[in-house]
């Protein structure tokens, strides 16, 4: 694990305020998971997919196991810059086939969000198509918004965008809302890069604003997706990186698996733990 990227997720294991389990990991199979748990949350990127290519060999049989198990599924993602039904057509197009009703975005919380916060315009930091989240919400794009807010959901590369926010965010009783929280992410070629909770880092060095964490490991985006079931179902959740999946999971007080490979690489995940004071419920190999 990078050093901006550990110090960025024990900030966030601050703000979350949670203890953890100290018990030893398991190894176990689906076939035992699926015998124990009724609800599967899954991550997306790096778990399932990357960039139209499966991250792991089994990806796709794991979740048509699921299904013939008669499992419930919900995708849960810090992707915040498409809309959902764009993704939903990348993953049909890969096998993956996910209704509407089983995604639960980071980018869809802003609606959410925005009913306690009444934002009317805001300046964002992102994709072109991650807008539509904030239209959802009611929310316009303004370069100067009536009230300092900034909205971001992914790294952007143009300077004079960076030095607008930092403007904006420099303003008393600024916000800084963040749709994806993910500090670094892996790239289909095995690399690693930091993405947009780095990049948020980098405005909340620069600023004094507060900060609004939309999506995993914040809880909202498990509370959300758990209260359509009974408080009885079993829940876990699947994941790679320890300092979303794995801690949003403790956060929501759930179980959780962790897949190794490229975001959390079997040689260097018990030091990560260490560092971080995490430990998933199991790992698991697909």
């Amino acid at each position: 694990m990078e050093p901006l990227e550990l110090e960025i997720h024990k900030k966030y294991i601050e703000r979350l305020n949670v203890s953890f389990q100290t018990t030893e990991t398991k190894i176990n199979t689906l076939e035992q998971l699926a015998f124990k748990y009724d609800l599967f949350f899954l991550d997306a990127f790096g778990t399932l997919y990357n960039q139209n290519h499966y991250v792991y060999p089994g990806a796709l049989e794991m979740v048509r196991y699921l299904r013939q198990k008669g499992k419930t599924i919900r995708l849960l993602t810090n992707a915040a810059s498409q809309p959902v039904v764009k993704l939903l057509k990348e993953l049909w197009v890969m096998g993956f086939d996910f209704l509407h009703e089983e995604v639960v975005t980071s980018g869809d919380l802003l609606t959410l969000e925005n009913q306690k916060q009444n934002i009317q315009e805001a300046f964002y930091l992102g994709r072109e198509t991650g807008v539509a989240f904030l239209e959802a919400a009611g929310i316009t794009f303004s370069e100067n918004p009536k009230y300092p807010v900034v909205i971001l959901s992914n790294v952007v590369r143009e300077v004079e965008l960076r030095e607008k926010a930092i403007e904006i965010l420099k303003r008393p009783n600024s916000k800084l809302i963040v749709l994806n929280p993910d500090p670094w992410a892996p790239s289909i070629d095995g690399s690693r890069k930091p993405v947009s909770g780095a990049f948020a880092y980098y405005l909340i060095q620069q600023t004094n604003a507060e900060v609004i964490y939309l999506g995993k490991p914040f809880t909202t985006i498990f509370s959300e997706a758990l209260k359509k079931f009974p408080k009885s179902t079993k829940a876990i959740m699947i994941g790679d990186s320890l300092g979303t999946d794995v801690l949003g999971a403790c956060a929501a007080g759930i179980d959780s698996a962790l897949i190794l490979g490229r975001n959390t690489p079997k040689e260097s995940v018990a030091e990560d733990e260490v560092k971080l004071g995490i430990r998933p419920t199991y790992y698991l190999n697909i």
